[in-house]
């Protein structure tokens, strides 16, 4: 009995797509946009941090997403790039960012640059604001307030720092509140 050479299995090498396991695989098999009902879901899970990118006026105009870190497009520059000192506390590799607002390009942008820099959960939402609130998602703003977005974005960092403060604090209470003695 004779083997063909069309019931051998080919032996091309694996491209980074084929691979199990591999970061490419993983990054296109997470597709850049997100649907509204999808990132609801995940965000009542509280699994994701939804990024605003549209400018204060804007925001403050129409709304932005409860929750959400105000980042409007010239400052998400700055902050998404690893040398920063705020990026290792706003974008945290493992987390999933969900970005919306701003022209009409620049939460595809921005997604596609944050997973250039690492971030692999980086996704932009489909339809923006508009489409959240029309799937039932939850709307802030406060319209007696003049600047009600800037308010919100430092109550948010606000409660990310008191929450560093007090796991320090927790942790000092272990050791018995005693401060490390220098000799």
């Amino acid at each position: 009995m004779a083997f063909t050479s069309s019931a051998l299995p080919s032996m091309t090498p694996l491209t980074a797509l084929q691979r199990p396991g591999s970061q490419a695989r993983r990054r296109a098999e997470t597709p850049l946009a997100i649907k509204a009902p999808e990132a609801i879901a995940m965000w009542r899970r509280k699994q994701v941090v939804m990024v605003d990118l549209s400018d204060w006026e804007t925001a403050d105009q129409r709304g932005w997403i409860e929750g959400s870190f105000h980042c409007p497009p010239g400052e998400f520059a700055g902050l998404v790039d690893p040398a920063s000192p705020l990026h290792t506390r706003l974008f945290e590799p493992g987390k999933v960012f969900i970005f919306y607002g701003g022209p009409k390009a620049a939460p595809l942008k921005a997604a596609k640059r944050a997973r250039a820099l690492g971030l692999s959960g980086a996704r932009a939402l489909r339809g923006g604001l508009a489409a959240w609130r029309n799937a039932g998602g939850r709307i802030a703003g406060h319209p007696n307030s003049p600047f009600p977005v800037l308010k919100a974005s430092f109550n948010i960092t606000l409660k990310y720092a008191l929450a560093a403060l007090r796991r320090r604090y927790a942790k000092f209470r272990r050791r018995g509140g005693q401060t490390p003695r220098s000799a």
